[in-house]
């Protein structure tokens, strides 16, 4: 399999996988399924979803939304991102991150990406500050926010 990680758009053709695609049990209250996000998006236009293929397999997914409809200078969200439980501790998550980055920043120009997560949720915190984010001291709806800037 190849290590390149690419974020590709959710088609009529990968939705059944994408929908299958699960976090381990103890992860589960801390990411929506993707039916969620993908039904969120629907009813918000200006977001974007994403499915996340390692090689040719899908292993993952992200949302993403802009900080303010109407602003793009205030930046873009990840709201969802998520790698399958079969994928997770190989590093293709860190190289999945770094392809939403770029994909965001490239896509909507932009040099801020912010995301949040539940205060519990350690490992995630650890793994967003390995990635560059920054915490704000913002909580928003009781989740930690966590910025990223173009480096």
């Amino acid at each position: 399999m190849s290590d390149v990680v690419e974020l590709r758009p959710v088609t009529a053709q990968n939705l059944d996988a994408c929908l299958a695609l699960r976090v381990h049990p103890d992860q589960e209250g801390f990411v929506a399924p993707n039916v969620r996000s993908l039904a969120e998006a629907y009813v918000h236009p200006e977001a974007q979803t994403r499915v996340i293929h390692h090689g040719s397999e899908l292993v993952g997914f992200v949302l993403f939304h802009p900080v303010e409809v109407g602003r793009p200078d205030q930046g873009h969200c990840i709201v969802r991102f998520m790698v399958d439980h079969r994928f997770q501790g190989q590093g293709i998550g860190r190289r999945a991150l770094r392809a939403a980055l770029d994909w965001v920043s490239r896509e909507h120009h932009t040099d801020v990406v912010q995301l949040s997560f539940r205060p519990e949720n350690v490992r995630a915190r650890s793994f967003y500050r390995a990635a560059g984010f920054e915490d704000t001291g913002e909580v928003s709806e009781g989740e930690i926010v966590m910025r990223w800037t173009v480096p």
